[in-house]
């Protein structure tokens, strides 16, 4: 079995014990899982990859980072620490979703998925949005601007997976999508209620997330619109 596989096989356990300790609260399977699966998750890019993107690295870096600090305190003890660490990661994110925006004719069904994505996204914005002045009242502006990146995030991606219909793309957009579920899923499960699918959606799309990022590093072409990108 190649070295990759093996370490895919690694990545799978670590998922499961993330996915199982999240769900039945149990603290030391979660905190293990919580620090190994970026570690491998990079090395597992690492054997895959012919040629790195380093910032694709740099981001998933600062999302770990950002884990660290939120399972270890959380908002109370390292609020800034978890949201410069988790806006760094985004940031890059963004540079890869707009390097790799591309112009393209768009047909009518095309116009009509993306008039019924941006429709459900604004609609979820609000909703959500509607909540935090309850449940957060003293970080309700950067709760709103994590909500908007993350939303419009989901946007960019979805467009510029119609034009651009590669795997790349595709995955990009499903990183989008997961960390945009696993981030609502959290939000509720601290601040709202902890039901059954928000236990289940959290460690899921978590993972989703973060792996569906290496898929796009690994299926990714350098772009030329920005320099490392």
């Amino acid at each position: 079995m190649k070295p990759f596989k093996k370490i895919f096989w690694v990545f799978i356990f670590i998922a499961v014990l993330f996915t199982v300790g999240s769900f039945f609260n149990i603290d030391v399977l979660t905190t293990v899982a919580n620090y190994l699966l970026v570690p491998v998750l990079v090395l597992y890019y690492r054997y895959r990859a012919k040629k790195w993107f380093l910032l694709m690295v740099i981001a998933l870096f600062m999302f770990y980072m950002r884990d660290i600090f939120l399972f270890n305190g959380g908002y109370r003890e390292y609020s800034n620490l978890v949201m410069i660490t988790f806006f760094s990661g985004l940031v890059v994110i963004y540079g890869f979703a707009i390097s790799g925006f591309q112009r393209a004719k768009v047909h009518v069904v095309e116009w009509i998925s993306l008039f019924i994505m941006y429709g459900f996204l604004g609609f979820l914005f609000y909703s959500i949005a509607d909540l935090v002045p309850q449940v957060m009242p003293s970080y309700q502006e950067i709760t709103f601007l994590h909500l908007f990146l993350l939303t419009f995030l989901l946007a960019i991606t979805f467009t510029e997976y119609l034009l651009k219909s590669h795997y790349a793309s595709l995955w990009l957009m499903l990183a989008s999508a997961s960390l945009l579920v696993s981030e609502m899923s959290l939000f509720f499960k601290m601040y709202i209620i902890d039901d059954i699918s928000v236990k289940i959606f959290f460690p899921l799309f978590h993972v989703i997330a973060y792996y569906a990022f290496i898929e796009h590093a690994l299926h990714r072409r350098p772009s030329a619109k920005i320099p490392y990108f």
